[in-house]
């Protein structure tokens, strides 16, 4: 079983890596919000499930600008920009609006691409005249292929996540090495994460889409790192120290320039030496996502609020 010490060592790097998580994801959202990538994801994805994702038939124009699908964005398809699309489309709406299209095509006519066609005479057959039935299996087919969509856009999340969690490691020097040699040698540092970490446990996580939690979720995280008192941030190095006392050396001014520039590498060197392995795992945990951590902080935080088991006295 878990030594008290232990389990709040790891319940205090889980909420270490669940701030950091979450000052990422919410960086994320911010880049999400700016490109959209959401939305060009799910235009991508419905080409690719009609069988037309080059849009040769035009249906796309026409699902997206019919009123089950165009009420969900400003303007009309194509966009002036690809931000003006829906980031998200119920199930029910697509199969209305590919059902009216179908029952009611427009004044010049429509095609239908290959994919759709054929999903729609199988659906048709199975239906058998049931009008329920043959919506359902739209709706079916469309949450299959948007299962894919979300696949690309989790992947390209992850690789997004590793990259701000460097870049945030770097930034604010959170080496995961030093913060768990400092959580399991401080006892009061501990007993602070683990108390913060339990009263946070039980608060839900702040919905992705909504920008304002995720904004006032971002700045209290920010100001909880900066509070706890973890070993983040950066001190001046020996070697840092040495390149500016080298400025200040006597000498011509290329002496001084090659003293700072020798003694800046150095700093360098032993920055990369000392910190290097603790950012990559920093990186590599911030990457798992704040729902990973939430959970495992949940789970770790209940299990030292378990009652421990008494020995049998014979």
């Amino acid at each position: 079983m878990f030594g008290s010490n232990i389990l709040e060592v790891v319940i205090g790097m889980i909420f270490a890596f669940l701030l950091l998580s979450m000052v990422c994801s919410a960086v994320n959202e911010f880049i999400e919000a700016l490109i959209k990538n959401r939305a060009k994801d799910l235009e991508r994805g419905i080409g690719e499930l009609l069988g037309d994702p080059a849009n040769t038939t035009n249906f796309i124009d026409k699902l997206y600008n019919h009123g089950m699908v165009n009420s969900l964005f400003k303007g009309s398809y194509p966009p002036d920009s690809k931000s003006d699309l829906p980031s998200y489309i119920p199930a029910q709406n697509f199969a209305l609006a590919v059902m009216d299209l179908v029952k009611n095509p427009p004044p010049a006519g429509i095609t239908l691409p290959p994919n759709l066609a054929m999903a729609l005479r199988n659906f048709q057959a199975q239906a058998k005249g049931d009008a329920a039935t043959f919506q359902a299996g739209l709706e079916d087919w469309y949450n299959t292929g948007m299962d894919r969509v979300s696949g690309w856009y989790k992947r390209r999340t992850q690789w997004i996540l590793v990259a701000l969690g460097l870049i945030v490691a770097i930034a604010v020097n959170a080496d995961a090495v030093n913060i768990a040699r400092a959580i399991a040698n401080d006892a009061s540092l501990r007993q602070a994460l683990v108390a913060t970490a339990q009263a946070r446990a039980g608060q839900p996580l702040p919905p992705g889409s909504n920008s304002k939690a995720v904004e006032e979720q971002f700045h209290e995280d920010l100001k909880s790192l900066n509070g706890l008192g973890l070993p983040i941030g950066w001190e001046l190095s020996q070697a840092a120290k040495a390149s500016s006392a080298a400025t200040g050396d006597q000498g011509d001014w290329w002496q001084r320039t090659l003293k700072s520039a020798q003694a800046a590498a150095i700093a360098v060197v032993e920055i990369l030496e000392e910190h290097s392995l603790g950012w990559i795992l920093t990186a590599v945990a911030i990457s798992m996502g704040a729902p990973f951590w939430f959970d495992l902080l949940n789970k770790f935080v209940a299990v030292r609020s378990s009652p421990k088991p008494q020995n049998d006295q014979s």
